[in-house]
């Protein structure tokens, strides 16, 4: 038995950054061991994995689990990292079950997202690219001004494109991620219901759901609804919406920050007009991993751990950033193990999607700032974001 290093370090520390800049944190972690006892910015210790081979076995264990009710009782839900699902739904939320119910419901999620499904709709992604750079192209043109494309742009695709593949008819998408955040924190206790007007939304969400349970519709709502009723025999409206919330809050929000670093890198020039959009892809996603470290993993019981003994409880975080940039191993942006993301083959695709699109009808769009000057940061264990991104589309 072996006794782990301990730093009296806050993991999710991160003053404001370089493009190509990490927190400091990562390289104090990595430097003490494999696996690092630091201070949970909630209070207690939480366990840091830095390594990638420690990395897979961790995210493949069975018994670190995802179960928020294992969490220390002095942690308050989404302020401290964590996800803490309506209790009755909580069987409809992917990122919040294990084992078997994990299972379950990634059988019902995978044919909504299976690759060809996707690419078939590689023609409407595109049409609603074009439509929101040429919007900003031209406010920019009559302001004289850039345009901003992290809030114009980067954080909108995303949302409209899922929600467009759900069958959820949003047009207006700064409202929409508005009532958003507001769902969001409603749902995790942490905002007051009375201060957020979700109604429209809500509105849209339900015009979705009875397309879907109606027949009506052939969006991703529908073949969630087919196969739910497949896997769990009957499934409800409530459940069925909160299964595309689930979606919706996690396909908009990473995507979003990764949609921004990717836009910074291809206009300052860094992608080659030959090159292959889908390598410089992937070599984005292990510079610019949208969220620090995995999700909160809990330890279901006394156990041990790269010999180092874990009590039943015990906080792990899996230090993505600081392995994508130190490991020669592949990226671990969309996690590993049974709680793969399974919404990697779109972000791939609006990825892929946005640069043939500015290549083609922005040829010469350019950073309104130098690239040295851009700015990126976060709070706590919340997404990357950059600051700013300003951009002159056309001459």
């Amino acid at each position: 038995m072996s006794a782990e290093p301990v730093l009296r370090v806050d993991p999710f520390a991160c003053p404001a950054q370089p493009m190509r800049g990490k927190p400091h944190v990562h390289d104090e972690l990595r430097a003490a061991g494999r696996l690092v006892r630091a201070q949970a910015p909630a209070g207690g210790p939480a366990w840091v994995v830095t390594d990638y081979a420690l990395a897979k076995e961790v995210l493949a264990d069975p018994r670190m689990v995802k179960d928020p009710t294992l969490a220390p009782e002095s942690w308050h839900g989404v302020e401290d990292g964590l996800d803490c699902p309506v209790p009755e739904l909580r069987p409809f939320t992917l990122i919040a079950v294990d084992g078997e119910d994990h299972r379950r419901l990634r059988r019902v999620h995978a044919p909504a997202f299976n690759p060809r499904r996707l690419a078939a709709a590689d023609a409407r992604l595109a049409a609603i690219a074009r439509n929101l750079f040429r919007d900003l192209a031209d406010a920019s043109a009559a302001s004289g001004e850039p345009a901003e494309l992290i809030d114009g742009f980067a954080y909108n695709f995303p949302l409209l494109v899922i929600c467009g593949l759900l069958g959820v008819p949003v047009t207006d998408p700064v409202t929409a991620r508005k009532a958003v955040s507001a769902m969001k924190a409603m749902a995790l206790g942490t905002a007051d219901e009375a201060e957020d007007d979700t109604s429209s939304l809500e509105e849209l969400l339900g015009r979705a759901v009875r397309a879907a349970m109606d027949g009506r519709s052939d969006s991703m709502t529908r073949v969630l609804y087919e196969r739910a009723r497949a896997e769990f025999g009957d499934v409800s409206a409530d459940e069925l919406t909160y299964m595309i919330m689930g979606l919706i809050f996690a396909g908009h929000d990473t995507t979003g920050s990764f949609l921004g670093f990717l836009l910074a890198e291809t206009l300052a020039g860094h992608l080659a007009p030959d090159a292959d959009p889908a390598e410089f892809v992937e070599r984005m996603l292990r510079e610019h991993p949208p969220v620090p470290y995995t999700l909160w993993r809990f330890a279901s019981r006394d156990l041990m751990i790269d010999g180092v003994p874990l009590p039943r409880g015990a906080p792990v975080l899996v230090d993505i950033e600081g392995i994508n940039a130190r490991s020669r191993d592949k990226r671990l942006t969309f996690g590993d193990g049974a709680h793969y993301c399974i919404g990697e083959q779109l972000a791939q695709l609006e990825s892929k999607i946005m640069i043939s699109v500015l290549r083609e009808e922005y040829p010469e769009a350019r950073l309104a700032v130098p690239f040295e000057k851009l700015r990126w940061g976060r709070t706590g264990s919340q997404t990357a974001r950059l600051t700013e991104l300003p951009v002159w589309l056309r001459p």
